[in-house]
Protein backbone atom coordinates (compact mmCIF):
# COMPACT_ATOMS: atom_id res chain seq x y z
CA UNK A 1 0.00 0.00 0.00
CA UNK A 2 1.16 3.43 -1.40
CA UNK A 3 1.74 6.39 1.43
CA UNK A 4 -1.18 8.01 0.05
CA UNK A 5 -3.24 4.96 0.91
CA UNK A 6 -2.68 4.32 4.53
CA UNK A 7 -2.94 8.30 4.80
CA UNK A 8 -6.51 7.92 3.38
CA UNK A 9 -7.51 5.04 5.76
CA UNK A 10 -5.76 6.83 8.71
CA UNK A 11 -8.27 10.09 7.37
CA UNK A 12 -11.54 7.86 6.98
CA UNK A 13 -10.93 6.59 10.54
CA UNK A 14 -11.86 9.35 12.62
CA UNK A 15 -14.82 10.32 10.06
CA UNK A 16 -16.40 7.02 10.62
CA UNK A 17 -16.12 7.82 14.23
CA UNK A 18 -17.58 11.54 14.28
CA UNK A 19 -20.39 9.80 11.48
CA UNK A 20 -21.55 7.75 14.38
CA UNK A 21 -21.59 10.36 17.19
CA UNK A 22 -23.56 12.06 14.68
CA UNK A 23 -25.86 9.27 14.32
CA UNK A 24 -26.26 9.09 18.30
CA UNK A 25 -24.43 6.19 19.14
CA UNK A 26 -21.45 5.62 20.77
CA UNK A 27 -18.33 3.46 20.17
CA UNK A 28 -19.85 0.52 22.09
CA UNK A 29 -23.02 0.94 19.93
CA UNK A 30 -24.94 2.35 22.98
CA UNK A 31 -27.24 5.49 21.88
CA UNK A 32 -25.03 8.58 22.90
CA UNK A 33 -27.92 9.59 25.19
CA UNK A 34 -26.67 7.07 27.42
CA UNK A 35 -23.52 8.92 28.47
CA UNK A 36 -24.72 12.45 27.69
CA UNK A 37 -28.51 13.19 28.15
CA UNK A 38 -28.81 15.90 26.03
CA UNK A 39 -28.37 15.87 22.51
CA UNK A 40 -29.22 18.29 19.35
CA UNK A 41 -32.92 17.11 19.49
CA UNK A 42 -33.52 17.19 23.20
CA UNK A 43 -31.41 20.38 24.26
CA UNK A 44 -31.08 21.69 27.34
CA UNK A 45 -32.60 24.70 26.79
CA UNK A 46 -35.98 23.36 25.47
CA UNK A 47 -36.19 20.28 27.72
CA UNK A 48 -35.37 18.80 30.80
CA UNK A 49 -34.04 15.02 30.55
CA UNK A 50 -33.22 11.79 32.32
CA UNK A 51 -32.31 8.44 31.80
CA UNK A 52 -32.84 5.41 33.79
CA UNK A 53 -32.61 2.10 33.22
CA UNK A 54 -34.22 -1.42 34.69
CA UNK A 55 -35.06 -5.49 33.68
CA UNK A 56 -38.42 -4.57 32.15
CA UNK A 57 -39.32 -0.70 29.93
CA UNK A 58 -42.05 -0.37 32.67
CA UNK A 59 -39.05 -0.27 35.01
CA UNK A 60 -36.98 1.74 32.92
CA UNK A 61 -39.98 4.66 33.09
CA UNK A 62 -40.12 4.38 36.82
CA UNK A 63 -36.20 4.90 37.39
CA UNK A 64 -35.99 7.46 34.20
CA UNK A 65 -39.53 9.64 36.43
CA UNK A 66 -37.23 9.03 39.34
CA UNK A 67 -34.25 10.49 37.99
CA UNK A 68 -35.77 13.11 36.51
CA UNK A 69 -37.71 14.35 39.90
CA UNK A 70 -34.72 14.37 41.87
CA UNK A 71 -32.84 16.59 39.48
CA UNK A 72 -35.89 18.84 39.62
CA UNK A 73 -35.47 19.15 43.30
CA UNK A 74 -31.66 19.39 43.27
CA UNK A 75 -32.00 22.09 41.12
CA UNK A 76 -34.63 23.76 43.39
CA UNK A 77 -32.82 23.62 47.13
CA UNK A 78 -33.96 24.28 50.44
CA UNK A 79 -37.46 24.87 51.17
CA UNK A 80 -38.23 28.65 50.00
CA UNK A 81 -35.26 30.74 50.57
CA UNK A 82 -37.10 33.69 51.14
CA UNK A 83 -38.48 32.20 54.25
CA UNK A 84 -35.33 31.12 55.49
CA UNK A 85 -34.24 34.86 55.18
CA UNK A 86 -36.64 35.94 57.53
CA UNK A 87 -36.50 36.80 60.91
CA UNK A 88 -39.25 37.00 63.61
CA UNK A 89 -38.72 39.35 66.73
CA UNK A 90 -40.77 39.69 69.71
CA UNK A 91 -40.35 42.98 71.86
CA UNK A 92 -40.77 42.77 75.78
CA UNK A 93 -44.11 43.58 75.30
CA UNK A 94 -44.62 40.46 72.98
CA UNK A 95 -45.42 41.73 69.92
CA UNK A 96 -44.13 39.92 66.77
CA UNK A 97 -42.08 42.01 64.07
CA UNK A 98 -40.69 40.75 61.31
CA UNK A 99 -36.95 41.51 59.85
CA UNK A 100 -36.49 40.59 55.68
CA UNK A 101 -33.30 40.04 53.98
CA UNK A 102 -34.74 39.84 50.19
CA UNK A 103 -31.90 41.41 49.05
CA UNK A 104 -29.90 38.73 49.81
CA UNK A 105 -32.09 36.12 48.06
CA UNK A 106 -30.31 34.06 45.33
CA UNK A 107 -33.02 33.96 42.73
CA UNK A 108 -31.68 31.09 41.33
CA UNK A 109 -31.98 28.91 44.68
CA UNK A 110 -35.75 28.08 45.55
CA UNK A 111 -37.13 25.11 47.02
CA UNK A 112 -39.75 22.61 46.14
CA UNK A 113 -40.76 19.21 46.84
CA UNK A 114 -41.65 17.36 43.74
CA UNK A 115 -43.31 14.34 44.36
CA UNK A 116 -45.26 13.96 41.34
CA UNK A 117 -43.59 14.94 37.61
CA UNK A 118 -46.64 16.48 35.45
CA UNK A 119 -45.97 16.44 31.54
CA UNK A 120 -42.71 13.94 31.25
CA UNK A 121 -42.34 11.87 27.91
CA UNK A 122 -40.20 8.98 27.23
CA UNK A 123 -38.44 9.92 23.97
CA UNK A 124 -35.64 7.08 23.57
CA UNK A 125 -35.49 3.60 24.26
CA UNK A 126 -32.68 1.49 23.90
CA UNK A 127 -32.20 -2.62 25.32
CA UNK A 128 -28.88 -3.88 24.91
CA UNK A 129 -27.04 -6.89 24.85
CA UNK A 130 -28.02 -8.27 28.61
CA UNK A 131 -31.75 -7.42 27.85
CA UNK A 132 -31.79 -4.96 30.09
CA UNK A 133 -33.66 -1.84 28.96
CA UNK A 134 -32.77 2.15 29.18
CA UNK A 135 -34.97 4.70 28.37
CA UNK A 136 -35.20 8.47 28.28
CA UNK A 137 -37.76 10.88 29.43
CA UNK A 138 -38.17 14.16 28.32
CA UNK A 139 -40.28 17.23 29.61
CA UNK A 140 -40.66 20.42 27.41
CA UNK A 141 -40.10 23.18 29.71
CA UNK A 142 -42.58 25.40 28.03
CA UNK A 143 -45.66 23.16 27.41
CA UNK A 144 -45.36 21.96 30.99
CA UNK A 145 -44.47 25.03 32.91
CA UNK A 146 -48.24 25.96 30.61
CA UNK A 147 -49.84 23.00 32.71
CA UNK A 148 -48.43 24.47 35.76
CA UNK A 149 -49.92 28.40 35.29
CA UNK A 150 -53.24 26.79 34.59
CA UNK A 151 -52.76 25.07 38.25
CA UNK A 152 -51.60 28.20 39.90
CA UNK A 153 -54.71 30.30 38.56
CA UNK A 154 -57.03 27.52 39.84
CA UNK A 155 -55.74 28.36 43.41
CA UNK A 156 -55.69 31.75 43.27
CA UNK A 157 -59.25 31.56 42.42
CA UNK A 158 -59.80 29.60 45.94
CA UNK A 159 -56.81 31.59 47.87
CA UNK A 160 -58.69 34.29 46.91
CA UNK A 161 -62.04 33.00 48.21
CA UNK A 162 -60.43 31.67 51.14
CA UNK A 163 -59.08 34.74 52.28
CA UNK A 164 -62.55 36.49 52.01
CA UNK A 165 -63.96 34.03 53.98
CA UNK A 166 -61.14 34.77 56.94
CA UNK A 167 -61.82 38.38 56.49
CA UNK A 168 -65.38 38.20 56.84
CA UNK A 169 -65.05 35.71 60.09
CA UNK A 170 -66.75 36.17 63.07
CA UNK A 171 -63.86 35.84 65.42
CA UNK A 172 -60.24 35.93 65.79
CA UNK A 173 -59.73 32.00 66.06
CA UNK A 174 -62.24 31.15 63.00
CA UNK A 175 -60.95 33.77 60.90
CA UNK A 176 -57.14 32.14 62.13
CA UNK A 177 -58.39 28.40 60.72
CA UNK A 178 -59.48 29.80 58.02
CA UNK A 179 -56.27 31.38 56.83
CA UNK A 180 -54.67 28.67 58.30
CA UNK A 181 -56.38 26.64 55.48
CA UNK A 182 -55.87 28.83 52.72
CA UNK A 183 -52.13 28.44 53.58
CA UNK A 184 -52.44 24.74 52.53
CA UNK A 185 -53.20 25.61 48.90
CA UNK A 186 -50.30 28.60 48.95
CA UNK A 187 -48.02 26.40 49.92
CA UNK A 188 -48.86 23.82 46.90
CA UNK A 189 -48.88 27.08 44.94
CA UNK A 190 -45.98 27.85 46.23
CA UNK A 191 -44.17 24.61 45.11
CA UNK A 192 -45.92 24.91 41.36
CA UNK A 193 -44.16 28.18 41.63
CA UNK A 194 -40.31 27.33 42.32
CA UNK A 195 -40.88 24.31 39.80
CA UNK A 196 -41.84 27.17 37.09
CA UNK A 197 -38.48 28.68 37.82
CA UNK A 198 -36.83 25.71 37.45
CA UNK A 199 -38.27 24.71 34.09
CA UNK A 200 -38.47 28.72 32.82
CA UNK A 201 -35.36 29.40 34.50
CA UNK A 202 -36.71 32.97 35.25
CA UNK A 203 -37.48 34.86 38.84
CA UNK A 204 -41.27 34.24 40.20
CA UNK A 205 -43.52 34.70 42.99
CA UNK A 206 -42.76 34.24 46.62
CA UNK A 207 -46.38 33.72 47.98
CA UNK A 208 -45.86 31.73 51.08
CA UNK A 209 -44.00 33.83 53.21
CA UNK A 210 -46.62 36.42 53.52
CA UNK A 211 -49.60 33.88 54.83
CA UNK A 212 -46.58 32.72 57.76
CA UNK A 213 -46.18 36.38 58.59
CA UNK A 214 -49.87 37.20 59.05
CA UNK A 215 -50.84 34.22 60.34
CA UNK A 216 -48.08 34.77 63.10
CA UNK A 217 -49.07 38.32 63.95
CA UNK A 218 -52.90 37.00 64.21
CA UNK A 219 -52.02 34.20 66.64
CA UNK A 220 -50.18 36.53 68.84
CA UNK A 221 -53.53 38.53 69.17
CA UNK A 222 -55.68 35.02 70.71
CA UNK A 223 -55.71 33.79 73.76
CA UNK A 224 -56.60 29.72 74.23
CA UNK A 225 -57.49 28.59 77.43
CA UNK A 226 -56.10 24.59 77.69
CA UNK A 227 -59.25 22.70 79.94
CA UNK A 228 -57.71 19.33 81.13
CA UNK A 229 -60.06 16.71 82.16
CA UNK A 230 -58.46 13.33 83.76
CA UNK A 231 -56.86 11.94 86.81
CA UNK A 232 -54.85 14.39 88.80
CA UNK A 233 -51.21 13.16 87.92
CA UNK A 234 -52.04 13.02 84.26
CA UNK A 235 -53.41 16.58 84.18
CA UNK A 236 -50.08 18.82 84.54
CA UNK A 237 -48.32 16.94 82.28
CA UNK A 238 -50.90 17.41 79.84
CA UNK A 239 -52.24 20.53 80.55
CA UNK A 240 -48.48 21.68 79.80
CA UNK A 241 -47.88 19.38 76.66
CA UNK A 242 -50.88 21.31 74.85
CA UNK A 243 -50.38 24.47 76.02
CA UNK A 244 -46.37 24.41 74.79
CA UNK A 245 -48.24 23.30 71.51
CA UNK A 246 -50.34 26.34 71.57
CA UNK A 247 -47.25 28.45 72.40
CA UNK A 248 -45.23 26.81 69.53
CA UNK A 249 -47.85 28.05 67.06
CA UNK A 250 -47.64 31.46 68.55
CA UNK A 251 -50.80 31.49 70.21
CA UNK A 252 -51.24 33.04 74.14
CA UNK A 253 -51.96 30.88 77.24
CA UNK A 254 -55.02 32.20 78.68
CA UNK A 255 -57.24 31.60 82.17
CA UNK A 256 -60.26 32.73 80.89
CA UNK A 257 -62.96 30.28 79.86
CA UNK A 258 -64.94 33.23 77.78
CA UNK A 259 -62.43 33.23 74.94
CA UNK A 260 -60.92 30.08 72.89
CA UNK A 261 -60.78 27.13 74.50
CA UNK A 262 -58.91 23.55 73.46
CA UNK A 263 -60.58 20.74 75.88
CA UNK A 264 -58.51 17.44 76.51
CA UNK A 265 -60.13 14.69 77.79
CA UNK A 266 -57.94 11.71 78.94
CA UNK A 267 -58.74 8.53 80.77
CA UNK A 268 -56.18 5.58 81.60
CA UNK A 269 -57.37 2.04 82.11
CA UNK A 270 -54.77 -0.45 83.44
CA UNK A 271 -55.39 -4.47 81.38
CA UNK A 272 -54.11 -7.54 82.36
CA UNK A 273 -53.69 -10.41 80.49
CA UNK A 274 -53.75 -14.08 81.57
CA UNK A 275 -50.59 -15.86 81.06
CA UNK A 276 -48.61 -12.66 79.67
CA UNK A 277 -45.87 -11.31 81.90
CA UNK A 278 -46.93 -7.76 80.96
CA UNK A 279 -49.45 -5.49 82.51
CA UNK A 280 -51.16 -3.00 80.06
CA UNK A 281 -52.71 0.51 79.94
CA UNK A 282 -55.42 1.38 77.40
CA UNK A 283 -55.67 5.22 77.16
CA UNK A 284 -58.28 7.45 75.02
CA UNK A 285 -57.31 11.02 74.27
CA UNK A 286 -59.74 13.24 72.96
CA UNK A 287 -59.55 17.11 72.13
CA UNK A 288 -61.44 19.42 70.79
CA UNK A 289 -60.41 23.34 70.17
CA UNK A 290 -63.99 25.20 70.62
CA UNK A 291 -65.24 28.65 70.83
CA UNK A 292 -68.58 29.25 72.24
CA UNK A 293 -70.73 26.42 70.75
CA UNK A 294 -68.47 26.31 67.40
CA UNK A 295 -66.00 23.36 67.03
CA UNK A 296 -62.91 24.28 64.88
CA UNK A 297 -61.35 21.18 64.93
CA UNK A 298 -61.43 17.43 67.04
CA UNK A 299 -59.10 14.71 67.40
CA UNK A 300 -59.55 11.27 69.23
CA UNK A 301 -56.55 8.86 69.83
CA UNK A 302 -56.66 5.34 71.48
CA UNK A 303 -53.81 2.93 72.27
CA UNK A 304 -52.54 0.46 74.38
CA UNK A 305 -49.03 0.39 75.96
CA UNK A 306 -47.47 -2.34 78.21
CA UNK A 307 -44.91 -2.78 81.02
CA UNK A 308 -43.36 -5.29 83.19
CA UNK A 309 -45.63 -3.77 85.80
CA UNK A 310 -49.12 -1.43 85.70
CA UNK A 311 -47.45 1.72 87.24
CA UNK A 312 -45.24 1.20 84.30
CA UNK A 313 -47.70 0.86 81.77
CA UNK A 314 -49.94 3.87 83.07
CA UNK A 315 -46.81 5.91 83.01
CA UNK A 316 -46.02 5.25 79.50
CA UNK A 317 -49.69 5.46 78.51
CA UNK A 318 -49.24 9.12 79.51
CA UNK A 319 -46.04 9.73 77.73
CA UNK A 320 -47.71 8.59 74.37
CA UNK A 321 -50.70 10.93 75.07
CA UNK A 322 -48.60 14.26 75.99
CA UNK A 323 -46.04 13.16 72.80
CA UNK A 324 -47.19 11.47 70.13
CA UNK A 325 -50.87 12.58 70.80
CA UNK A 326 -50.04 16.29 71.13
CA UNK A 327 -47.28 15.81 67.89
CA UNK A 328 -50.48 14.26 65.41
CA UNK A 329 -53.29 17.08 67.25
CA UNK A 330 -51.06 19.82 66.02
CA UNK A 331 -50.30 18.01 62.54
CA UNK A 332 -53.61 17.47 62.38
CA UNK A 333 -54.09 21.59 62.89
CA UNK A 334 -51.50 22.23 60.24
CA UNK A 335 -53.57 20.05 58.07
CA UNK A 336 -57.48 20.35 58.14
CA UNK A 337 -57.89 22.93 60.28
CA UNK A 338 -61.11 24.67 59.37
CA UNK A 339 -62.86 21.87 57.77
CA UNK A 340 -65.39 21.67 60.63
CA UNK A 341 -66.47 25.70 60.43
Amino acid sequence: MTKLGRFSVLLLLPLLLVSCTMLGYSRSGEPAWMQSTYDGKFNEATYLCAVGSGSSRERAVESALSSLSQIFNAQVRSVTEVTSLSSRETDTAGNVSFAESTDLLDIGRVASNTEQIIGAEVVSTYTDAMGRVHVRVALHRKRTAQLYQNRIAELSTALAQARTKSALASDSIRSYVLLLQAKSLAREQQGLYDQLQVLLREPQRQVLLGYEMELATLAQQIQIKVDVVSDGASTPVLQAAFEKGLQDFGFRISEQPSGPVLLVHYEVQPLSMADSPYRYARYNLSVQLKHSSQTYLSYEKGEREAALSEVDAVAKALRSASNSGVEEFFSLMLTTAGDET
